[in-house]
């Protein structure tokens, strides 16, 4: 439920309590906000401005349920494995994605029925997922990954190494056009845990979804060991939820907010499978029906969560609209370019990088061609973009303009052969 004061998103976005985290988490990710946060405090900041814009945009798209069209994700699943156990199936990997397109779709069978006081909030967000077909330099793929690393579990201190070829885990693919789910051995009891789209801005290289192996789709090694309730993908829905700006229903704290309309306030997370109503006319001033413990973003067993709200829809298509549009032009589920024609990332200079914005990109070794050139930020956003032949060397002069960070240079050649390469600029 979201309060009307905008006081409530700077407090709100405040309440990481350390004392709620001492209670068994299923999910890691606000945590490792927090932890987030502490490295840099600015991230908080940039939070606060992003959740002021996400409600400008709900608020100026009062005909969002009318006009909106299905928007597809391209997912890219990296595992990671120590025991040939945890390497899980290609199957276990379509089963998870079957599991998100239900849940996103409203198609799921376990879906409140009309009678429920609660049905009349569920949504189809409209939003689907499919294994990437095409890599970021345009080369065919599965849209899965595989690493056998030496890490035996990842523990908390461990967990952004996942993201790190260097460390035993996987480098990311370009997280503006990619979802990025993990499959690996977590350590302890956690379940999983995601990045919220405004890290995007300041770690761009530690984007995407983690999830436990044993919590991961819905056969397999699903519910497996100790996670016997956590067998039917809902961990990945749940994280996905995460990933694209939605937070826990009681709002990490007791009768937080959750800045939705449409959800009942909460006293706390739910556990297991509650009898309906639960806490009715709670604390928090609830009303008969109680609280939406069947929601994704609790903590409740899998086969007792079913539902997303039109609030929570609502709010994932404005992540999509703002720090995570770069979704919407990907070109990640459309078909490889020919091995004849295809471009790669060994096929561009850029030098120097990092820079300070003054930079020259040499494209000669693929000859005389013409070809498009887009300069992005994290966000998907262009900063500039131009025509050139590929046989003349192009320099680039921001004079300064460009804020330090992260860039991805774009080199478009035609017949959906596009290649990417990373900058680094500071100023």
């Amino acid at each position: 439920m979201k309060k009307t004061l905008l006081l409530a998103i700077v407090i709100g976005l405040s309440l990481f309590s350390t004392e709620t985290y001492a209670q068994s988490e299923k999910c890691a990710t606000m945590q490792v906000l927090e932890k987030r946060i502490q490295q840099n405090p600015a991230l908080k900041q940039q939070m606060e401005q992003s959740e002021i814009q996400t409600q400008d945009w709900i608020s100026s798209n009062p005909n969002f349920n009318r006009s909106r069209q299905i928007i597809t994700i391209p997912v890219v699943v990296h595992v990671i494995w120590n025991d040939p156990v945890q390497n899980v199936s290609d199957a276990q990997i379509y089963s998870q994605i079957d599991v998100l397109n239900e849940d996103f779709r409203l198609l799921n069978a376990d879906s409140l029925d009309n009678t429920h006081p609660f049905w009349i909030y569920t949504a189809d967000a409209q939003i689907e997922f499919c294994l990437a077909t095409r890599t970021p330099d345009g080369n065919a793929t599965t849209g899965i990954t595989r690493t056998q690393t030496s890490v035996v579990a990842w523990g908390e201190d461990d967990f952004d190494y996942i993201k790190y070829t260097a460390y035993g885990g996987r480098d990311n693919w370009d997280p503006t056009q990619y979802l990025n789910i993990y499959v690996v051995n977590l350590d302890g009891s956690t379940l999983g845990f995601a990045a919220f789209p405004d890290e995007l801005v300041t770690n761009p290289d530690l984007d995407g979804v983690v999830i436990r192996y044993e919590a991961f789709g819905n056969i397999g090694t699903a519910g497996s060991g100790d996670f016997s309730l956590n067998d039917g993908g809902r961990t990945g829905t749940h994280e996905v939820g995460h990933w694209l700006n939605l937070r826990h229903i009681w709002g990490d704290d007791n009768c937080g907010d959750d800045f939705v309309e449409d959800t009942e306030t909460a006293e706390g997370e739910n556990y297991g499978c509650p009898s309906f109503p639960h806490r009715a006319f709670n604390s928090c001033g609830s009303g008969e029906s109680g609280e939406m413990y069947m929601n994704y973003m609790d903590y409740v067993d899998d086969h007792c969560m079913n539902m997303f709200t039109f609030g929570q829809a609502q709010r994932m298509y404005a992540a999509l609209n703002g720090p995570r549009a770069g979704l919407l032009t990907s070109q990640g589920c459309q078909a490889a370019v020919s091995v004849q024609s295809i471009l790669s990332a060994n096929d561009i200079s850029v030098y120097p990088n990092p820079n300070n914005g003054s930079f020259t990109i040499d494209v000669s070794s693929i000859g005389s061609k013409n070809i498009t050139v887009k300069m992005e930020n994290v966000l998907g956003e262009i900063v500039r973009e131009f025509d050139t032949n590929s046989s003349t060397p192009i320099h680039i002069n921001s004079d300064n303009k460009l804020q330090s960070g992260i860039y991805f240079i774009r080199i478009d050649a035609g017949n959906n052969n596009v290649v990417t390469k990373k900058i680094f600029i500071i100023n």
